[in-house]
């Protein structure tokens, strides 16, 4: 893929509205079930990357994100807008096979390009 950035940005620019066009509830329920999908979709990646090592260590950073999603439905929303912007941190550290499973390279900058706007926008949606 020749463009992440920009189909990062592309998809940013489908997901925002609608969190304006749906009730704060229905949109903190989206919110977090993104959170939870996006931080599984590692999991993939490292099965696919066929080390059991690196499949525990991306089952745990799922988890966490999972939690983070859980926490924010049942305290605080903010948590949710903090979890994905946290998830751009995750997916850094995958560049250049620096940690955890083998990631194609295009993911990552696409992914840093959704998480960071989107959790910025909600963070102040919630706020």
């Amino acid at each position: 893929m020749k463009r992440p950035i920009l189909l990062g940005l592309a998809l940013v620019a489908v997901i925002l509205p609608v969190h304006f066009l749906v009730s704060e509830e229905v949109s903190i329920r989206i919110a977090a079930l993104t959170l939870a999908l996006i931080a599984g979709a590692y999991i993939g990646f490292a099965a696919a990357d066929g080390r059991f090592s690196v499949l525990m260590l991306e089952l745990v950073g799922s988890t966490i994100y999972a939690g983070a999603a859980l926490a924010g439905l049942l305290w605080s929303p903010v948590l949710i807008a903090v979890g994905i912007m946290a998830h751009a941190i995750w997916d850094f550290l995958h560049h250049n096979d620096f940690f955890g499973a083998r990631i194609p390279q295009w993911y990552i900058p696409l992914c840093v390009a959704v998480d960071v706007p989107v959790g910025l926008v909600l963070l102040a949606l919630y706020l």
